[in-house]
C-alpha cells in the first residue's frame, strides 16, 4: 500500500486549468500568480498553526517546502520535510513513567493535545536531555535524541477545513488577479 503524501492538494483545480488551457496568455498569468501567492500565504498560515505547538514559526516554516506553479504545470504543493528538530527547539512536557523516577516519557503539543514522542528524560538529572536508548551489538546504548518532525503537526494543521478555505481564497485571489491583469 502507497504512503499518502501529505500535503494540501486542490479538488477541481484540474478542470478549471484544462479549461484555461486555450484562453489567452492574460488568463494563464493570472492563474499562475493566483495559486503562488496562496501557496506562499498557506505555508506561513500552517507555520504559524504549527508554531501554536511549541516550535518557531521561522523552524517550522523552514521545514515546509513550496514547489510553485509554473506555465507546464499550474499547480503549488506544500509538502513537509521529514527531517528531525531537535527537541532544544521543541517545547516539551515530561511525565514519570517508572517507579524508580529515573525515566521520564517526553511529551509535546500537537494541534492543543499532548501527544508522546520517542525518547525519555532523567527528571532527577541537571540538563534533563532527551535520551533514546538502542542495541547495538548485542550492548544497550544510551544516546541524545535526534528530535522530531513536523510532519504530523502539518497534516493536523491542514484538514478539511482549512483546505476549504484556501480553495475559496484562491478563487477570490483570482479574479483579483484577472483584474489587475485586464487593467494592464
Amino acid at each position: 500500500m502507497a504512503r499518502r503524501q501529505p500535503g494540501v492538494q486542490l479538488t477541481g483545480l484540474e478542470t478549471v486549468v484544462e479549461s484555461l488551457e486555450g484562453q489567452p496568455e492574460t488568463i494563464r498569468r493570472a492563474t499562475r500568480a493566483a495559486i503562488n501567492d496562496q501557496g506562499r500565504e498557506s505555508k506561513q498560515e500552517l507555520a504559524q498553526k504549527i508554531a501554536q505547538d511549541g516550535i518557531s514559526r521561522a523552524k517550522a516554516g523552514g521545514q515546509i517546502n513550496l514547489k510553485r506553479a509554473t506555465n507546464k504545470e499550474p499547480v503549488a504543493v506544500l509538502a513537509p520535510t521529514s527531517r528531525r528538530i531537535p527537541y532544544k527547539f521543541w517545547k516539551t512536557t515530561t511525565k514519570t513513567t517508572d517507579s524508580t523516577g529515573t525515566r521520564a516519557s517526553v511529551w509535546i503539543r500537537k494541534g492543543g493535545q499532548l501527544m508522546r514522542v520517542w525518547g525519555f528524560v532523567n527528571p532527577r538529572g541537571k540538563k534533563r536531555v532527551v535520551l533514546t536508548r538502542h542495541r547495538k551489538a548485542g550492548e544497550d546504548r544510551i544516546r541524545q535524541a535526534a528530535g522530531h518532525s513536523i510532519k504530523l503537526h502539518f497534516q493536523a494543521a491542514a484538514d478539511d477545513r482549512y483546505r476549504k478555505t484556501v480553495g475559496e481564497n484562491l478563487g477570490d485571489k483570482f479574479i483579483h488577479r484577472y483584474n489587475e491583469q485586464l487593467k494592464k
